[in-house]
């Protein structure tokens, strides 16, 4: 085969299915690429793109849209690494995700040990670093239903009807926070919102907003995932912050997962975010893996129609 023939990207088609598996099963893992077996009894070719070259596969990748205007791009694989196909496919998938699904939170996670050269060809792809994140876990327990909480602070629970107050606190959150500050602007708090009630499963009764007096200052957002209690969001209003009001969030919603009967809880955490870092280790939450995430900022959006 001559390797400067032209390659071609282009999604997949059920006819594709047969040599992709083939494919898959040959091609070495990814740099930054989860190091987690893989199974190619379901390999479809929904929201999948491949590069040909001569008509044979070189290369492939895989989006996924979600609720709330997003999607998550998965690192390429490559018969052999080549950081200019990478980008392209990198970009492709982006590209493909806007167009057809309106995506405007375009996001790709890498491991970050030899991420260096997925990363590489993100950035010519168009995307920008976001954050290291950290993912925390704790064991939760019966003890923990009765964790003290400030009898200061009122609590409601989510609605439809008051879906409005919680997105204008949730916006009001956003002001000044230090986790993942390069989102600001990629979309609305109700995205966001349709997000977080898509991560898991959606529990309203879990999903808290503190009251102070008359005024909300900060939300603990607890859904079930796969077995586990997951911290979808939590935030807390500047006027708010350094005043204790986030370690009852947290307490919230450790009690929230406890009264589940769920004994794990989880969160995610920009590494750069030293309070919420310092907020969730003193409640006995620890590291259990990083993940190196990769977004398509907005000014770069308007370029994937082209």
């Amino acid at each position: 085969m001559n390797d400067e023939s032209p390659i071609s990207i282009r999604p997949a088609r059920p006819s594709d299915l047969v040599p992709l598996v083939e494919f898959l099963q040959a091609a070495p893992r990814s740099p930054g690429a989860s190091s987690a077996p893989s199974t190619y009894a379901t390999v479809d070719a929904a929201n999948r793109l491949v590069a040909l070259r001569t008509g044979e596969i070189v290369g492939t990748i895989r989006y996924m849209p979600s609720a709330g205007h997003a999607a998550t791009v998965w690192p390429p694989r490559l018969g052999r690494w080549d950081a200019r196909l990478a980008a392209g496919l990198f970009r492709a998938a982006a590209a493909r995700a806007r167009r057809r699904h309106r995506a405007r939170l375009i996001q790709t996670l890498l491991e970050p040990e030899g991420a260096d050269p997925a990363a590489g060809a993100l950035e010519q792809a168009g995307f920008r670093r976001l954050a290291m994140l950290l993912y925390m876990r704790r064991a939760v327990g019966e003890d923990d239903r009765h964790l003290p909480l400030s009898d200061q602070i009122v609590w409601r629970r989510y609605t439809r009807l008051r879906h409005r107050k919680f997105a204008d606190i949730i916006g009001a959150t956003y002001r000044d926070s230090l986790d993942c500050p390069g989102l600001r602007g990629l979309r609305t708090v109700h995205d966001a919102i349709r997000t977080h009630k898509h991560a898991g499963r959606f529990r309203p009764k879990r999903w808290r907003l503190a009251l102070l007096g008359r005024s909300a200052v900060g939300v603990a957002m607890v859904n079930d995932l796969r077995g586990h209690g997951e911290l979808v969001y939590l935030g807390v209003v500047p006027e708010a912050r350094d005043g204790g009001i986030g370690r009852d969030l947290v307490r919230r919603a450790i009690r929230d997962v406890a009264e589940m009967g769920l004994g794990q809880m989880g969160l995610a955490v920009d590494a750069d975010n030293t309070p919420a870092l310092r907020l969730y280790r003193r409640a006995g939450f620890a590291e259990t893996h990083r993940r190196l995430a990769y977004f398509v900022p907005v000014e770069n959006l308007d370029a994937l129609e082209e």
